[in-house]
């Protein structure tokens, strides 16, 4: 067990050093070697051994969609046979290494088995929520990210947005998050597919493969898994929440809960609600009007986007080879744009002589992403955070897996969220303004859903006089609101706002107004 005021240790090896800071009087971790080296981390690849699901009735036909992945859980048991007990106090952390002095809850991280034939294991990190009995209040599960084609781990969020610890720019020293959302809730970090973060599987050719359908059915079994191990939360409302890809795995998720729910003797699960940051629901429409959002914000001409909706705004196949010119112009006019937010502020310290065409925006803005693999990157912490290595070596942490080859089979949720909202779940969509790709493209979509408006276009505050961004509600269940200031990571550009948003939510409340509105 990791103790603060344990001696540290010195590797022999001369790789890494621990040492004492005479400072902070508390033990450190040397970890400059481990920043760049994720990236450049490419484990070879292999064929995949994984499950096929049909890809060309995913979103036209749920109930047969579910009926396909009912007939591939019997393939596989649906939860892990250990002991419960047992396997919950093996994953226990009494500390994370240099974390703040205090802390109220408890958090726990392992693996969750969720195809037992090879042994496909997702990773998590759970922390209670603050204050007496975490049980009795709502259980979070917060699902990864993804970025372009790049599927995302969770605890990026983890440790730098809504988790109770972010990481220092030393890549060593974790802070206190004030707005963490275990404050209101139980939340459950999930890493998935295999083949992201520290997700393994004891067949090294299983890793890298995955598609929408499978994850939902992974997802599925790592809930049930994860609630035999700790059954206090068997009866929790809960919540499905995340960034970007959420859109499609949140609404398919809650879809396919439901579905099962429906099932004889099958584990009931309370799921009630759905948080999508910047989602993406249907691709078609947001390649076709996300210029829209970038040209407002005078990152491409007038000239572009004309030709951009002209030659690819149909999707037309014929006029692939036409719309090769506008794509590459929007790509030309961006690449030197941080892909989260417009006004996305540049890395510290940035050695000007390594960058370059192929590292530009990781050396240039994702800082951060690398002060999160510097810190999850230490055997130290992997140790204390019961993480193991894939079958074909170490456990080594990325943002994103870039070895992953993802099948996207579900290019429009409509379908699941549709259903998941006629069953009483709601959803909340929040936008950051300074994602160049999502305004318009969610503003259409929800305009295409023509729900009834319960509450008009309005603008909410965080303090009575600073308005954090605008909101509109709808009777059939789902919230739609806006964050100034923020982009595709509302929770790190504004976590305060963000806080707001998610508690508002989970308590079925409003979002906040001011003391001085003007009377309608």
């Amino acid at each position: 067990m990791w103790s603060r005021r344990a001696e540290p240790t010195v590797s022999q090896g001369g790789g890494l050093f621990c040492f004492r800071n005479k400072f902070a009087n508390k033990p450190r971790i040397h970890t400059s070697l481990f920043r760049p080296f994720f990236l450049r981390i490419i484990p070879p690849k292999t064929p995949a051994r994984t499950v096929s699901y049909p890809a060309s009735m995913a979103s036209k036909y749920p109930s047969l969609l579910f009926l396909l992945l009912a007939a591939s859980s019997l393939l596989s048991t649906t939860a892990n046979f250990d002991a419960p007990g047992l396997a919950k106090d093996a994953d226990f952390i009494d500390e994370l290494p240099n974390q703040p002095e205090s802390a109220d809850f408890r958090q726990y991280a392992g693996y969750i088995v969720v195809e037992p034939i090879n042994e496909r294991r997702y990773f998590y990190y759970f922390v209670e929520a603050t204050g007496l009995n975490p049980a009795s209040k709502p259980l979070i599960l917060y699902i990864g990210t993804h970025v372009v084609d790049l599927q995302g781990s969770a605890l990026l969020s983890a440790f730098q947005q809504v988790g109770p610890y972010s990481v220092g720019d030393d890549g060593q020293t974790l802070y206190s998050n004030p707005y963490s959302w275990n404050k209101f809730a139980n939340v459950l970090f999930m890493e998935g597919p295999v083949g992201v973060g520290f997700s393994v599987s004891s067949n090294g050719q299983d890793i890298y493969k995955c598609s929408d359908l499978q994850l939902i059915d992974e997802t599925y079994k790592f809930l049930l898994g994860w609630m035999q191990r700790f059954p206090e939360h068997r009866n929790a409302d809960i919540y499905l929440a995340g960034q970007s890809y959420a859109g499609v795995l949140g609404p398919g998720v809650a879809t396919y809960i439901l579905f099962k729910n429906s099932q004889p003797n099958a584990t009931h699960v309370n799921v009630r609600g759905i948080l999508m940051g910047n989602p993406t629901l249907d691709v078609d429409l947001e390649f076709a009007v996300r210029v829209d959002s970038s040209y407002q914000m005078n990152i491409l001409s007038e000239e572009i986007r004309d030709e951009h909706h002209r030659l690819c705004g149909s999707r037309d196949p014929a006029k692939y080879t036409d719309c090769l010119k506008p794509l590459q112009e929007e790509s030309l006019a961006r690449y030197a744009l941080d892909d989260n937010s417009v006004y996305a502020k540049f890395c510290p310290n940035i050695d000007l002589a390594s960058v370059g065409l192929d590292n530009f925006k990781t050396t240039v803005y994702d800082c951060v992403d690398q002060y999160v693999a510097g810190y999850l990157n230490i055997p130290f912490v992997q140790g204390v955070m019961h993480a193991e290595g894939p079958a074909w070596g170490p456990a080594i942490w990325q943002p994103y897996a870039r070895s992953l080859e993802f099948s996207r089979n579900i290019t429009d949720s409509t379908i699941f969220l549709l259903r998941a909202l006629g069953e009483g779940v709601r959803a909340l969509i929040y936008s950051g303004v300074l994602d160049r790709e999502a305004i318009i493209p969610t503003e259409e979509y929800i305009k295409k859903l023509n729900f009834t408006i319960a509450s008009e276009w309005r603008p909410w505050f965080d303090n009575s006089v600073q308005v954090a961004g605008f909101t509109e509600t709808y009777r059939e269940g789902l919230t739609y609101a806006t964050v100034r200031g923020a982009g595709k990571k509302v929770m790190a550009d504004k976590p305060r706002c963000g806080f707001i948003l998610a508690n508002s939510f989970v308590t079925n409340s409003h979002l906040p107004r001011s003391n001085f509105e003007l009377p309608v």
